[in-house]
């Protein structure tokens, strides 16, 4: 399985400071499985989880790294988690994002869709 962006830049952080994924965990008042979980997409990113890890580097990373931790966070949000989906949810999510790479629009249909589903959670 491949790393988020989150999840490379905080590898890549714990490694230059020394510090593991426990220490991390705890810090941010998550399991270590769940923030591994995020780091390999499994698990939900979330703004809070981005600002934990933060604040468990702002004592020692450089602002450079930081802001790269905040970029990568904000890539990582945009991955869809697609392990709990159904079979035939996951084909449907797989065809539209190849239509929307091949150039295709979504249809003022599914816009409409969309835009209601957006709405009711």
């Amino acid at each position: 399985m491949k790393l988020t962006p989150f999840g490379e830049k905080v590898r890549h952080l714990r490694m230059r400071y020394e510090t593991s994924l426990k220490a991390m965990a705890d810090a941010m008042k998550i399991s270590s499985s769940y923030l591994s979980g995020i780091e390999y997409g499994e698990r939900r990113l979330t703004d809070q989880h981005i600002k934990s890890a933060l604040d468990f580097f702002r004592p020692h990373a450089t602002h450079p790294e930081l802001d790269q931790l905040l970029e990568a966070g904000e890539a990582s949000k945009d991955l869809i988690v697609m392990d709990t989906l159904s079979p035939d949810a996951r084909g449907l999510v797989a065809a539209f994002a190849r239509r929307l790479q091949e150039g295709d629009s979504p249809t003022p249909e599914i816009r409409e869709w969309i835009k209601k589903k957006g709405r009711s959670k």
